[in-house]
């Protein structure tokens, strides 16, 4: 059974996302179909026209545990309607469907990789984990 049965995906459709965090919106949104295929629940929610996205933006930076903690809080001289689910989309995993904050949020600073942990690489090694692909990563 999976671990994290419900994947949220925030994005635009009018936005590119920056470089520093970059994500393949089209690939992720077909790695979120291949999650469905193995009973993950997943949402796509395209945040292009919406110009406050607090609510998503709060229970992605304030409801993972800190080692878990994206990188939202630690982009500075922006506020967050520029750039949560724009520039810069966001991946938040729950347990399941209607819990109140993620268990995980991408991206996000990897302190075993010493690096930013991006949305695709997650869902890859993720569908690996779930697959029993022993080369997979262990998504974390």
């Amino acid at each position: 059974m999976a671990r994290l049965g419900y994947i949220e995906f925030y994005y635009s459709t009018k936005h590119a996302p920056v470089d520093k965090y970059k994500c393949d919106n089209t690939n992720v949104l077909n790695l979120l179909k291949s999650l469905e295929s193995k009973g993950v629940e997943t949402s796509a929610i395209d945040l292009a026209d919406n110009p406050d996205p607090f609510k998503q933006y709060h229970k992605a930076s304030s409801g993972p545990a800190s080692e878990y903690r994206p990188i939202f809080g630690e982009v500075r001289g922006s506020d967050y309607k520029e750039y949560f689910g724009k520039t810069i989309p966001a991946l938040c995993c729950y347990a399941k469907k209607g819990d109140r904050a993620p268990l995980e949020v991408f991206p996000r600073m990897d302190h075993k990789l010493g690096r930013v942990y991006l949305i695709e690489e997650f869902l890859e090694n993720y569908i690996g984990e779930l697959e029993g692909r022993i080369e997979s990563p262990e998504a974390r």
